[in-house]
């Protein structure tokens, strides 16, 4: 791995409100959506939230295979891995957002809406351009 690219891949991530996501339909073909990353530390665990009836979360739950693209016009990170779709009232409380209540009408019952999920994406593979120089690694 290469350790300096690793690293400034971590800073850069923390820069990201908005990702791509990348999951497999029922037909099995790739299907892309974007999403609001809640607060990204590092590129191993990335969450974000969905609603239970949108098709990423029902893809999900039948195919947790995923990937997330974040981007610049210089830089790309994509990192393969693997969705967890979780309804637990303390993680939503965690990574609840206040403008989502902001005429939004998807989460009625605010944070405690049952169509309201969060999503732990755990990254297996990472394939990185950063500043002119490419990189391939796993994690464990």
């Amino acid at each position: 791995m290469n350790t300096k690219l690793f690293e400034k891949a971590n800073e850069m991530i923390r820069t990201f409100e908005y990702a791509g996501l990348g999951v497999i339909d029922e037909n099995g073909y790739p299907s892309a959506s974007a999403i609001i990353l809640c607060n990204p530390e590092n590129i191993s665990k990335l969450y974000f939230i969905t609603t239970m009836d949108s098709n990423k979360a029902k893809r999900l739950q039948k195919n947790s295979k995923a990937c997330i693209n974040c981007y610049t016009v210089e830089n790309n990170l994509t990192l393969v891995g693997e969705a967890e779709i979780f309804t637990d009232q303390e993680l939503k409380n965690e990574h609840w957002k206040k403008w989502l209540e902001l005429g939004v009408d998807i989460y009625a019952d605010g944070v405690s809406d049952p169509n309201y999920c969060f999503v732990r994406f755990t990254t297996k593979r990472v394939s990185l351009w950063i500043d002119n120089e490419g990189a391939e690694f796993t994690l464990d």
